[in-house]
C-alpha cells in the first residue's frame, strides 16, 4: 500500500539524513505552490504533518518529530498509488540509494516513478487547507486534520450536476460532513466543508476518493 511505502522510504532515507543534515528545516507550502508542483496530473499530496501521522501509524515503533524536519510532503500518483514523490530540500542525495526504482529528480525522491506531467491548474485557486490534496481532471479537495473537527474545501466546474452532488453528498474522504455552504466563484463551485474528526488513513488506502463530479473538457 502506498503509505506503507512512504514510510518506509523515510525510515530509508531519514536516518542517513538526519545524520548529516540535522539542522535542516522544511518549508511550508499553501495549496497552489503544492498543486503547481505536482510531479503528477492527478494526485494524493500528504503534507509533512500527515506524514508524521501515517508514519507512526504503519510502523511498530513511534518516530520522533525532528525525524520530519527534513521532508516536506510526498505526492501519491492517483492513477497508479505504487508510484510516490517525496518532496525534501535533501533530494541530490537520494542519489546515494538511486536503482531502477529509485530516482532523483526537480526537488523529489521518486520511488517506482519518474517526473509525468504538471496537472491542469483549473482548479488551483488560494485556498486553506493543505493536509491533504486530492486533485484530478474533474475536481480538487484540499483537507485540514483539526483536533476537534475535519475541513474540506471542495472546487469543481459551475454545472448543474456537480451543484446537485456536492449538495447531497454524504461523506468526503470517508469522513461524514457536518455542515456544507456552497457558493459560485466565476466559472467554478467552491463547497466549504466541516467533517467529522479523525485521520483519513484507511480511506487513502482504499482508494475512496471516487466523486461523481464531471468537466466539460
Amino acid at each position: 500500500m502506498p503509505l506503507k511505502k512512504v514510510a518506509g522510504l523515510l525510515s530509508v532515507f531519514g536516518l542517513l539524513l538526519l545524520t548529516l543534515f540535522s539542522g535542516c528545516i522544511g518549508n511550508d507550502y499553501s495549496s497552489v505552490e503544492i498543486v503547481e508542483n505536482s510531479p503528477y496530473p492527478e494526485f494524493i499530496y500528504l503534507n509533512k504533518d500527515m506524514l508524521k501521522i501515517i508514519t507512526n501509524k504503519t510502523s511498530e515503533h513511534q518516530t520522533p518529530d525532528y525525524f520530519f524536519i527534513i521532508f516536506n510532503g510526498a505526492y501519491i500518483d492517483k492513477n497508479n498509488y505504487s508510484k510516490i514523490a517525496v518532496k525534501t530540500p535533501l533530494w541530490r542525495f537520494g542519489s546515494l540509494f538511486a536503482d531502477e526504482n529509485i530516482k532523483t529528480k526537480n526537488g523529489m525522491i521518486f520511488l517506482n516513478s519518474d517526473y509525468v506531467q504538471k496537472p491542469d491548474l483549473k482548479y488551483n485557486k488560494p485556498l486553506n487547507y493543505n493536509d491533504v490534496i486530492v486533485y484530478t481532471k474533474n475536481y480538487g479537495i484540499f483537507v485540514e486534520i483539526g483536533e476537534e473537527y475535519n475541513y474540506a474545501e471542495l472546487i469543481t466546474e459551475n454545472l448543474n450536476e456537480n451543484r446537485y452532488f456536492m449538495e447531497n453528498i454524504d461523506d468526503i474522504v470517508g469522513k461524514n460532513i457536518i455542515n456544507r455552504t456552497i457558493i459560485e466563484n466565476e466559472d467554478l463551485l467552491l463547497g466549504t466543508y466541516v467533517l467529522e474528526n479523525g485521520i483519513p488513513v484507511g480511506d487513502i488506502n482504499n482508494s475512496l476518493f471516487k466523486m461523481n463530479i464531471t468537466s466539460t473538457s
